[in-house]
This record gives C-alpha cells, structure tokens and sequence, in this order.
C-alpha cells in the first residue's frame, strides 16, 4: 500500500481516530464492534504505510507519537470539515430532524425546560428531543449532549455558550415559621436563622448585592440539607426554615400564600443561565432551531 492509499483507507484512519481519542486498542474495538487483534492489526499495516510510529506503549496506556499526534489533528481538522459539509446538506435538504439530546439541572428541566418541549414538539415535530437531568451545575456533562444548559460551563473542548439571562432567586419562608422565629430584616439577620441549604453548594453561603452593587456573602446554618431544591421547598413550606430558591420554583407556593418573600430590597447576586454547545461552522438544524425557540420562549415572544 502506497502513502497515497494510506491516507485513502478511510476505515484505517477511522480506527486510528478511535484509538487515538480512547488510548487503547481494547475500548476502540468496543466502539467499532470488533476485536482488539484486528485493531492492532490494522494500526500496524497504517504504521507500515505511512513509514512512522504512531503510537508508544507506557504504564498509562497508549501514548501518541509526535508524528502520530500530528495526524491525529489533522484527521480532526478532516472529519469536522465534512461534518461541517454534511450538516449544512442536511439542514437545507431536510431541515431539523431527529434526536436532541439535551442536559439540564433537574429543577430547571422540571420548571422551565418540561412545558417548553412540550411546545418545541409541536414546532418541529421531526425532532425528539431526550432530557437528560442531573443534580446541579457542577455536574459532569453527558457525554454526546448536543446542548448543556447549566450556570456553569462544562468542562468540555471547543464547547461554547449562549446566554440565556438571569435566573431570579428569592429568600423565603412559611408564614408558620415567620410567626414562631420572627421575620430577618438584614441578609446578616439570617445568621440567626434555620437555613435550608443546598448540599452541593460547600460552603454555606447566600450572595446578595447592594445597591451600590457591591457583593456580599451571608454564611447560613441550618438543621436540614438536601441536594434536591423541592425537598428544601417542600420543608420550608412545613415551616422547618428559610429557603433561597429560584421564583421559577416556587411561584406557585408564593401565589397561594404557603411562602412569604422576605429581604425584598436586599437585592441577590445575579446569576446566569446559558446553553452551552459544539462549536462549528454550521450547527445542525435540530440545535439552530431548539436555542432559538428557547430564547424566545425565555423573552416571551413566543
């Protein structure tokens, strides 16, 4: 085989793709559904072809020779050009179409996302759409997600973000608890508070920001926590405790009175929410299409 036809043997470059991202023979067999002696069969009549040592072997694994690394970018380069090309065909031949894997935090998907597929559905019935919830923002991404909505931006390369504005929080508590412990007048008064926190947060603090937009953080200590903020809605409707929690969250038990707002004028820390996704030269209609229907959504224009 010619150098010329090594660079042509596309399933010999894919393999090498493969075993390149995973490190090791045995997990890229794996994913092509066959065995590691065939791997190892075809790195080694690649290597042959092309004259250089792609990989060295090492307690660690397999590691990229620099010959063998600069190839690997290069077929990166390739493979994003043509995913480039295949994708806007797609998009002007077919327009959006199949499954969106989207990754939020469990509050958000339940509170904010949830009624907004239902809708997106009915838009563009030839995407389904796969909701996949984690516990917090902190959480590592899902590996294939197409979109990650998070506070926090995923610890993945070439991964960018949308904004998608502010996320409101409020400081409330049950009438109930209001009339037994008394009602904080100050951020600082919390201190003397039963605080219902987030067990992922770490160290127990609340944000606020003055008007003078100078932020400050009010450390809260409390006999109950929890990494689910329904649980903390739930208790603090029972009367257990204060709660910070998005208004998207509880809206409902402030519109019927079972948690009043407190602290109104001390303004919290904003925070915000964005969509984050693969960056490339043309976004698959499904995605294009999806973060445009949620920012519209999220603005009321929709």
């Amino acid at each position: 085989m010619s150098f010329t036809a090594a660079l042509r043997d596309l399933n010999k470059l894919n393999t090498f793709v493969r075993v390149a991202q995973r490190r090791s023979f045995t997990k890229a067999a794996i994913e092509l559904r066959t065995r590691p002696s065939v791997i190892s069969k075809r790195m080694k009549e690649l290597e042959e072809a092309l004259g250089f040592s792609l990989f060295n072997r090492s307690t660690h694994g397999l590691v990229l020779t620099d010959a063998g690394e600069g190839l690997f970018q290069h077929c990166l380069q390739l493979l994003r050009e043509v995913d480039d090309y295949v994708t806007e065909r797609r998009n002007l031949d077919a327009g959006p179409f199949g499954t969106l894997r989207v990754q939020a935090t469990s509050d958000y998907a339940r509170f904010v996302l949830a009624p907004l597929i239902i809708g997106f559905a009915k838009w563009q019935p030839g995407v389904r759409v796969h909701l996949s919830v984690v516990p917090h923002s902190g959480s590592s991404a899902e590996e294939g997600s197409d979109i990650i909505i998070s506070g926090q931006k995923p610890v993945l390369p070439g991964f960018i973000g949308h904004d998608l504005g502010s996320i409101e929080h409020v400081i409330c508590a049950s009438p109930k608890y209001l009339r037994a412990s008394g009602r904080p007048k100050t951020p600082q008064d919390l201190r003397g508070h039963n605080g219902l926190t987030d067990l992922y947060s770490g160290s127990k603090t609340w944000p606020f920001q003055s008007a003078s937009r100078r932020r400050t953080l009010v450390e809260v200590k409390g006999s109950f926590s929890s990494s689910g903020i329904e649980v903390l809605i739930e208790l603090a409707v029972k009367g257990c405790g204060i709660v910070r929690a998005p208004l998207y969250a509880v809206k409902s038990e402030i519109a019927k009175k079972k948690l009043v707002t407190i602290l109104n004028d001390a303004s919290l820390s904003p925070e915000r929410m964005c969509a984050y996704y693969a960056k490339a030269k043309h976004l698959p209609a499904k995605t294009l299409e999806f973060l445009t229907y949620l920012e519209r959504s999220l603005k009321g224009s929709i």
